[in-house]
């Protein structure tokens, strides 16, 4: 039996990419809330199409998260929890 160990999004974060697990954790306030949506969003769909999540991507959505940008596709399940 393998066991598994919770992780927080910062250190999951920064397995991907440790510039950007540091840029990550100078957010706050509604930058934090809007990059922690966007990185959860980019992770599930990692996981969901089996591929490794991407550091550009993640430094994007900081970026974004930034300037006060919400960017992400929507996924079946934010279009059928909407309609």
């Amino acid at each position: 039996m393998v066991a598994t160990k919770q992780m927080t999004l910062h250190e999951r974060i920064f397995q991907i990419d440790q510039i950007q697990a540091r840029r990550f954790a100078k957010l706050t306030g509604e930058a934090l809330e809007i990059a922690t949506e966007g990185i959860i969003r980019h992770l599930r769909a990692c996981a969901k199409m089996d591929v490794n999540p991407d550091a550009s991507a993640i430094r994007e959505i900081i970026d974004d998260a930034l300037n006060g940008r919400r960017v992400f596709a929507e996924d079946t399940a934010d279009i059928r929890s909407t309609a």
